[in-house]
């Protein structure tokens, strides 16, 4: 009697060990490995009085063929809208993208996607701005890196205002954007 109680335990513990284990490797297939990602928006000094621009999206290019229509991660923009970017320099900034999880991946790029409704102040004159149309309302910076789990990497895109934008007539104003991104990370543990 004493033996089957033992091959009885035996085989609950085996079969206890074996779907332990079998669920284990599902979630392990499931987990998705994670990073954090901030993004700041600032402008450099100018004489300009005032540069309105539209904030639409930011996104990451995640795959190497930019055209595929998985290719950009649009990232969850939280101040959307018209800014002045005048107001937006040295340590002062719009946080556009605030701690959000994104996959720990190649990143290629990140675009700053702009609306149609731009306009510069310039000698207290107001233009519409135009965006040059191979910028196609957005405009992206190179980044080449690789993503690493619970790691928080901060990203502060700077826009080279005076560079930016161009007078081309008396009545245009151009906006050809001259950025460059700067990345912090952070060891999240």
């Amino acid at each position: 009697m004493i033996f089957p109680l033992k091959f009885k335990s035996l085989l609950f513990s085996v079969i206890a060990l074996v779907l332990l284990s079998s669920c284990s490797k599902e979630e392990d297939s499931d987990y998705i490995e994670n990073s954090l990602v901030n993004v700041k928006l600032v402008g450099t000094e100018t004489q300009l009085n005032r540069l309105n621009l539209e904030i639409l999206d930011v996104q990451l290019r995640i795959l190497e063929d930019e055209t595929s229509p998985n290719a950009w991660l649009s990232l969850n923009t939280i101040n959307t809208g018209i800014h002045d970017l005048t107001n937006f320099t040295d340590n002062q900034f719009i946080t556009l993208v605030d701690f959000e999880q994104v996959p720990a991946e190649f990143i290629y790029n990140i675009k700053l996607v702009l609306g149609n409704d731009n306009s510069v102040v310039k000698n207290h004159v107001e233009y519409i701005v135009d965006i040059e149309s191979e910028y196609n309302n957005s405009s992206v910076n190179v980044l080449e890196k690789q993503l690493v789990e619970n790691k928080l990497y901060e990203f502060t895109i700077e826009l080279d205002i005076d560079e930016s934008i161009k007078f081309p007539s008396q009545n245009e104003a151009v906006l050809t954007p001259k950025m460059n991104t700067m990345m912090r990370l952070y060891n999240l543990f």
